[in-house]
């Protein structure tokens, strides 16, 4: 079964990733600090923007792969989608700027995208 935004989603996190990566693996090779952050703020923004996406993104894209595998409509699984991609986006920003509203906003979208997708898959097993 083909699951094109799941795919494409999947590539997006993919590429996102990386792109969280390169300061931290940067900082870490310029300071030769292979573990923590030194003590430095900054640094452990970045450290916790990749860590916190990584803990977050796996799981909220299997479930909306399942919604899609499952047959949610497209303009579902798109918004899901859609919605996952900003909040991680404004979640990494307000983490790195120390804007705490991008943190926030990020966080409370990612839980929502979390919370409809996983309630659509147990109501969907239920029904």
């Amino acid at each position: 079964m083909d699951l094109p935004i799941t795919s494409a989603l999947a590539g997006a996190a993919a590429i996102f990733l990386v792109l969280l990566s390169f300061p931290v693996a940067n900082r870490r090779r310029a300071t030769k600090q292979s573990f923590g952050d030194g003590g430095d703020e900054a640094f452990n923004r970045k450290i916790r923007a990749q860590a916190n996406f990584i803990e977050y993104v796996p799981l909220a894209i299997i479930a909306i792969g399942l919604v899609e595998m499952n047959g949610g409509s497209q303009l579902l699984v798109c918004g899901l989608a859609a919605v996952l991609a900003a909040a991680r986006v404004l979640h990494a920003f307000g983490l790195w700027s120390g804007v705490l509203i991008g943190r926030a906003l990020g966080a409370i979208l990612t839980f929502a995208v979390l919370l409809v997708a996983g309630g659509l898959l147990i109501y969907g097993q239920l029904i």
